[in-house]
């Protein structure tokens, strides 16, 4: 398999552990085990009595049992525990796709999504975001257009990363509605699922609203749970799901008991752990909403309905590359420039992080020392 850097996780590799401030991470605020196990009584107890013996390959029934509980109809015969998100990416592109298909991948995006199906040998079209008076919208005729009777997959991701954007319903069905007539999978990565900022902005798992739906979660990002490295797949296509769960054979086989025993706790008591995050997240938005408004001239920014991330929009003549590398060496701030996207002219921040006010004063005070009358 030929396959293209990484360059977002490169950039993360090479910088996310030395940078003294992050003002772009995407994921909420992590725990302690100590603090995690706290939320459950008698799992303190129960956590130190978990066999270290071989799990289930599809993941152990009652963690797939309590992943069933932030969807509507899929059971936990629909789903298959894997390790992160990006396994569950990896292994769909190769249990479904061949060398003559075509994908419609919404861009800017996560880059296995486009990267993994372009080393199969598939061809790669790309549902770019447009810009209509700063907000980020997803055309559904332009994707309509791109459909022929070779596009076997739609990669969607909602809430979007990086640019913070996130289907209406109505939308939503649109899109199922195309995929349905021309006998299309739709795979959504909606990893920041039940991090919508109102109930009112929720829209239903792909799993859950169309039979050819495949959705993937994971415990990293809206439950801030990164280092239990657990992830899943879910649908109702029974012949995808087991494809997956063939070539995951081939990869990690099963995944670690403690961490399935963790994110079980996790997912039985997630309100509590949503709520905490969505409160950091609410703290922050106002800072951001003062910062732009002060910094017009400079910065611009769609404020999004969900999730603790969004897109800035530089209005400076700096390439954002160079700018973000700046920033990092002046003030030791990590922000995560377009480039890595493939796409120029803004940087992602974060908001899901308690220290994010911290962060956003160095950023700050780099920006009165270098753009004031740019």
């Amino acid at each position: 398999m030929k396959i293209k850097p990484f360059k977002l996780e490169r950039y993360y590799t090479l910088h996310e552990h030395s940078a003294k401030y992050s003002l772009c991470n995407s994921d909420c605020e992590a725990m302690t085990i100590a603090d995690l196990l706290s939320l459950e009584n008698g799992a303190k107890e129960a956590f130190g009595n978990t066999w270290l013996g071989y799990t289930h390959t599809q993941g152990s029934p009652e963690l797939r049992r309590d992943i069933t509980s932030i969807y509507s109809k899929i059971t936990a015969e629909d789903v298959i525990v894997c390790t992160g998100a990006q396994e569950p990416i990896f292994l769909f592109s190769h249990a479904v796709l061949n060398s003559d298909d075509e994908v419609i991948v919404q861009t800017p995006c996560y880059q296995s999504l486009q990267s993994v199906p372009e080393s199969i040998g598939c061809k790669v079209l790309s549902w770019h975001v447009r810009y209509e008076k700063n907000v980020p919208c997803f055309d559904i005729e332009a994707l309509k257009k791109m459909i022929t009777n070779k596009t076997k997959v739609i990669y969607l991701n909602a809430p979007h990363n990086p640019t913070g954007f996130l289907f209406t319903r109505e939308e939503q069905q649109a899109i199922i509605e195309l995929a349905r007539i021309n006998n299309i999978i739709i795979f959504c990565d909606e990893v920041y699922r039940e991090l919508e900022h109102k109930p009112s902005f929720a829209i239903p798992a792909f799993a859950d609203a169309y039979e050819n739906g495949v959705s993937i979660g994971v415990m990293s990002k809206a439950y801030g749970l990164p280092g239990l490295r657990i992830g899943w797949l879910a649908t109702k296509n029974q012949s995808i799901l087991e494809k997956v769960a063939i070539l995951k054979e081939y990869t990690t086989i099963c995944n670690a008991g403690p961490s399935e025993f963790l994110a079980g706790v996790a997912l039985r008591n997630r309100h509590a752990i949503l709520d905490r995050n969505l409160k950091i997240i609410q703290d922050n938005l106002p800072l951001y909403d003062t910062f732009f408004k002060k910094y017009a001239d400079l910065f611009s920014w769609y404020k999004p309905n969900a999730g603790p991330i969004a897109f800035v929009k530089m209005h400076f003549d700096t390439n954002d590359m160079d700018f973000a590398e700046q920033v990092l060496k002046e003030k030791s701030v990590l922000i995560l420039p377009s480039g890595v996207y493939d796409f120029n002219g803004y940087f992602r921040i974060g908001f899901g992080r308690q220290k994010t006010p911290e962060a956003l004063e160095q950023f700050e005070s780099f920006v009165l020392e270098n753009l004031m009358g740019k």
